[in-house]
């Protein structure tokens, strides 16, 4: 857009007098030569005598800037780009529900942060904690599965990883702004780890996807108002049907 063409709010402050002189000049120029956009500004003309019209009788109020016919059209305006903004919204929202690897991105790019980041940062801190990763081991002869049952609120199956070459290595509760949440960590004889991650959530709509971040692969889910993540090394070949198994095992 050139700059001797008028912009939406130009015309309406060309309306409401509202311009500076020279720039009323260069829109009146321009309407000059359109004549489709001179019936348009002159619609809106009509629309604000219109709207002086039916507040005249309001004259014997106390004055209300709300009832202040620039006023009126100013607040249009902004409601007008409201709608926009959240038929926008929407868009961004539908197309979450396509690929997974499309829906973490178009999140960054609006400002969110990718779904299930938390399990990705809990991975890091405690896969490569070699003396103490899990609070609770395997081993302790404690009822792991009806106890993190409890904390999170929800009956939890515990994934068979072991044909894949992972043993549970224990458990850690965590906190977060939802509620409590558990991370399972996983070993196999070569000290490499895998980490499932379960968390309540409140999510617009539920997802699944998978993402890559240093070095790391990441498959998230959604499902019953929680989060579920699978986070491992993304060089390992047996990663993904390790994600898959802890998938169907909920």
């Amino acid at each position: 857009m050139s700059r001797n063409t008028p912009t939406e709010d130009e015309l309406h402050a060309f309306v409401d007098d509202q311009l500076d002189r020279d720039r009323a000049r260069d829109v009146q120029a321009y309407l000059a030569s359109h004549p489709d956009e001179r019936a348009r500004v002159a619609a809106y003309r009509r629309n604000a005598e219109e709207l002086r019209a039916l507040l005249a009788g309001a004259s014997l109020l106390p004055p209300s800037p709300r009832l202040d016919p620039l006023a009126i059209r100013r607040d249009l305006r902004q409601r007008s780009r409201r709608r926009a903004m959240l038929c926008a919204s929407l868009v961004v929202a539908l197309g979450l529900g396509g690929l997974g690897g499309w829906k973490a991105r178009s999140m960054s790019l609006i400002g969110l942060p990718p779904p299930m980041e938390d399990a990705l940062v809990a991975y890091r801190t405690f896969a490569t904690d070699r003396e103490r990763p899990v609070e609770m081991t395997a081993g302790e002869g404690i009822d792991l599965q009806a106890w993190l049952s409890v904390r999170l609120g929800r009956p939890v199956a515990l994934p068979d990883l072991a044909p894949f070459g992972f043993d549970l290595l224990g458990v850690r509760l965590l906190a977060t702004a939802d509620g409590a949440a558990v991370l399972l960590m996983y070993e196999d004889r070569g000290g490499q780890r895998v980490s499932f991650y379960i968390r309540p959530t409140r999510p617009l709509f539920e997802l699944t996807g998978t993402r890559r971040d240093g070095g790391l692969a990441t498959k998230y889910w959604f499902r019953d108002g929680y989060g579920f993540a699978v986070v491992g090394r993304a060089d390992d070949p047996r990663l993904r049907e390790v994600q898959e198994a802890a998938r169907l095992s909920m």
